[in-house]
């Protein structure tokens, strides 16, 4: 009986050693990844094989199981085309490009901001055959009451076939509004009186109702008033009066008019029939180079454009508005090119996001169907679920693969982040885009637009963008020059500006800390701790909030953070409070723990300089009290900071050392700040405390009034305060008593 079972069970074993080995033959199962034998000689599956089933009986099961894996690992190679597909399309994605590509455009040292409703007319003194008598005004008698030209009451006129009465601002004329043309005021005799020159010209014109020049000279006048109305109608009786080789004069002041009060297409119309009647007047094709540039019709407006280049070479405004239409063609075109290259790549993350839902739900399928507990499947799927930058692999031994707590995961960046990007680069874009029809600021406003708002990619190293600064600083390193505050007399300080209510503080030694911000050398600091870490400043950073800790430094840079500072730093705790507003402005509604989190965030997400993240995060721990971590922020920035910023963290470094009672080492690191920049008013104030502590109050003096010449606010008012204190003991050896808690 033994014996019979014995041979039983070796028929069995054999028959399923078949079973196996012909699935495994037809499926291409491969032995080694997915089953192993027994000491006993059994086969069985891997436990983390997928086909470790907890229906082991159900061969259909087994089936589908392995239609699903196949299905699970054919959507993963798309996976992994589609990231390869992504990744070489998103490194060169970049507006940079489109600037690079234009870059002349952005450097253009002229301004491009040329009004294109510019006030145009044409000076007499340079027409040939008009003499000086026919634009002379008529001397009105003394005390006479003053008058306006009306030009409808001195010379009737309903209806004209040369006055273009079909268009539409023609019949709708009394309801036409435009701006007041100061700029015409140039085309009049210098120191002219607008209101006398009315009072002349409409006793010219009571005189001789019929001169073209009086009546374009009254069409002017109205003009310069912004009354429409009045400047059709005077205009009007200039072309009818105008001999034929003339008549484009009052023609161009017409469509100026219309131009002004936006009837653009209208003026056009009225500047083609100037120019047939004077095609060599470069005055018509400039003016019509506006109107089509206003129209939005660049290829006309570029035309018209070289056309009075042709006819007068120097024309400046026709030079600048050629060159500004050629950057439009030029960005425009780039803009839509890399429009186009941002939809390619959106397009490809959409296919990349349904293919790995359809993955997620092959592989929750298949997890259910494998032998494992609920718990053990519920914890993977979870695990899965929360996995935004990974996939989980199906295959064990696939490459790239490693394990996380007994998990099979592959190391797969999720392009959700790039997605965001992606489309915040797109709004952008469209943004730009409708910038460029206004072709007024299109250089300068995109440019601003493209430093400000674009939004650089998370997860990565900085963008470039970002490294340097994006804006002008905000003290420009010049030399500084005596302005006419009140400190410059020679008499300053009065007695009467020593009284004590009105000092600071007995000897003005007080600690007080320096902060020299980064903003003030161009870098935006407050769109990295919002904007570009993808949290709007009005909204709460997710829990839970850490504080920005730096990486404690290799080594400390022994000639600016000594080792008497370090050991000092460790007893000092006292807070920086005052240093409050400098935080504080980068998030206004945020509280000091969550701004730390943000500098956190923006400094693991690497979303701009380190060392500009490093001074807010020495920033945040001088005003919580923690020095001695405050100092490692500051060693970092030292690491990464430009030979040009590098007084930003001297300055925080000479201030702790004034803090710690360190004042030779202040004086000394603070000296090469200032060597560095001179010009930046909280360098000159930390040198002018210094010195006053030192015994130098000549050079405390200098140094304060240096830093109030450039900021005359600096420090709410406190410098001019101490540089009052300072002068009127100097001066009248005057002494106020202590006054705590200023600082």
């Amino acid at each position: 009986m033994g014996l019979y079972r014995k041979r039983k069970k070796m028929i069995r074993s054999s028959v399923s050693c078949r079973i196996i080995t012909v699935l495994a033959a037809i499926l291409e199962i491969s032995a080694t990844k997915h089953w192993y034998v027994t000491e006993n000689g059994r086969i069985q599956p891997q436990h983390d094989s997928v086909f470790d089933m907890r229906r082991p009986y159900d061969l259909l099961g087994f089936l589908e199981q392995e239609k699903r894996r196949e299905t699970a690992n054919a959507i993963y190679k798309k996976i992994s085309r589609k990231e390869v597909s992504i990744d070489n399309q998103f490194v060169g994605l970049s507006i940079a490009d489109a600037e690079n590509s234009n870059s002349d455009c952005f450097l253009w040292d002229k301004s491009l901001d040329i009004d294109v409703h510019a006030s145009l007319i044409i000076d007499y003194r340079l027409k040939d055959g008009i003499d000086q008598t026919d634009y002379m005004l008529y001397n009105v008698v003394a005390n006479s009451k003053q008058t306006v030209p009306d030009c409808q009451r001195t010379f009737p006129l309903d209806f004209s076939i040369y006055t273009f009465e079909h268009l539409k601002a023609m019949q709708n004329r009394k309801n036409l509004t435009q701006y007041e043309e100061l700029d015409l005021m140039k085309y009049l005799p210098l120191n002219t009186d607008l209101n006398q020159f009315g009072h002349q010209l409409a006793y010219s014109l009571s005189r001789n109702n019929t001169s073209w020049i009086y009546l374009n000279l009254a069409s002017i006048y109205w003009r310069i008033k912004g009354n429409a109305y009045n400047a059709l109608e005077c205009s009007r009786r200039a072309i009818v009066c105008a001999p034929r080789q003339y008549r484009d004069i009052p023609l161009l002041t017409t469509a100026g008019i219309l131009h002004a009060a936006r009837y653009s297409g209208e003026a056009a119309i009225i500047l083609h029939a100037a120019i047939d009647h004077n095609p060599t007047e470069s005055y018509h094709h400039l003016a019509l180079g506006h109107v089509y540039t206003s129209l939005g019709d660049f290829d006309r407006s570029a035309a018209c454009y070289d056309n009075c280049l042709k006819l007068a070479p120097d024309t400046l405004e026709a030079k600048q508005m050629k060159y500004a239409i050629l950057c439009h063609r030029s960005l425009e075109t780039s803009l839509l090119l890399f429009d186009q290259r941002l939809r390619n790549v959106l397009t490809e993350i959409h296919a990349y996001h349904d293919w790995k839902e359809e993955w997620f739900k092959l592989y929750e399928h298949m997890l259910w169907e494998q032998n494992i507990k609920s718990t053990t499947r519920e914890i993977k799927l979870a695990f899965a679920r929360e996995q935004n930058l990974h996939l989980l692999a199906i295959n064990p031994v696939e490459r790239s693969i490693h394990r996380i707590d007994n998990n099979i995961v592959l190391s797969y960046t999720d392009l959700g982040d790039r997605k965001k990007i992606a489309e915040k680069m797109l709004q952008n874009v469209h943004v730009s885009l409708h910038l460029l029809k206004n072709l007024q600021k299109q250089v300068k406003e995109r440019n601003n637009h493209i430093a400000k708002d674009m939004i650089p990619e998370l997860n990565v190293e900085y963008n470039h963008l970002f490294a340097s600064p994006t804006k002008s600083p905000k003290y420009h390193n010049i030399e500084i020059k005596k302005g006419n505050e009140d400190f410059e007399a020679d008499h300053w300080p009065k007695i009467s500006d020593c009284d004590g209510s009105m000092l600071l503080f007995g000897d003005g030694r007080q600690y007080l800390p320096i902060y020299l911000s980064p903003e003030n050398k161009g870098y935006a600091t407050h769109l990295f701790v919002n904007e570009l870490i993808d949290i709007e400043p009005w909204k709460k950073h997710p829990l839970p909030w850490h504080p920005p800790i730096c990486q404690s430094p290799k080594s400390f840079n022994k000639k600016y953070i000594t080792h008497t500072l370090l050991d000092a730093s460790v007893q000092q705790h006292s807070p920086d409070t005052s240093l409050k507003p400098f935080l504080h402005n980068l998030v206004q509604s945020a509280d000091l723990a969550e701004i730390g989190q943000r500098i956190l965030t923006a400094t693991e997400a690497k979303v701009a300089a380190p060392w500009v993240l490093s001074m807010l995060a020495s920033l945040h721990w001088r005003i919580v009290g923690k020095s001695r971590l405050a100092l490692d922020c500051l060693q970092l920035a030292l690491d990464n900071v430009p030979k040009e910023f590098m007084d930003v963290p001297l300055v925080s470094i000479a201030s702790m050392h004034h803090k710690m009672g360190l004042i030779d080492d202040a004086f000394r690191i603070t000296d090469e700040a200032l060597q560095i920049n001179a010009v930046e008013p909280m360098t000159n104030f930390l040198l002018g405390i210094l010195l006053n502590i030192k015994g130098n109050y000549t050079g405390a003096i200098h140094y304060l009034k240096q830093a109030l010449r450039v900021d005359s606010h600096l420090y709410d008012g406190r410098t001019l305060m101490l540089l009052k204190t300072l002068a009127c003991r100097e001066k009248f050896n005057v002494i106020t008593g202590n006054r705590p808690g200023m600082y």
